[in-house]
């Protein structure tokens, strides 16, 4: 592939990755991907749960007898394994408290709202009383 080549996909990638995320934005969904305390802390425990399950499981192993390459090959896999449940468990208590915050910003709003609502009924009832 040429220069010109490469450089036409990457932008063509860019451009439907952009009107993805305004589509995403105009519909109103929510996306853990969008959301900056999610995102981080459910790529460290992604992190630490992969690492953990690695050296426990390649400690357990060693201790247990078995020879290097098994060793490594299980601590590997037990990482793997440990990685991939971690990061479903993350995405599904975040999805949750992402919910919970919606649901929080929007009783606010509808307190708010009805605040104003009442502040300007008071006004117009005031207004009506003093003609």
């Amino acid at each position: 592939m040429s220069k010109k080549q490469d450089a036409k996909g990457s932008a063509r990638a860019s451009k439907g990755k952009a009107s993805k995320k305004a589509a995403a934005q105009a519909s109103g969904e929510i996306k853990l991907s969008g959301h900056p305390r999610a995102k981080h802390q459910i790529r460290v425990a992604k992190g630490w749960a992969g690492l953990a399950g690695c050296v426990l499981a390649g400690y357990a192993s060693w201790h247990g007898g078995a020879p290097f390459f098994d060793t490594v090959l299980r601590a590997l896999l037990w990482g793997i394994a440990a990685y991939v449940l971690v990061w479903f468990c993350a995405v599904q208590v975040w999805r949750h408290v992402a919910i919970a915050e919606v649901r929080a910003a929007e009783k606010a709003w509808r307190a708010r709202k009805a605040e104003a609502e009442q502040a300007a009924r008071e006004r117009a009832m005031a207004g009506s009383a003093g003609v």
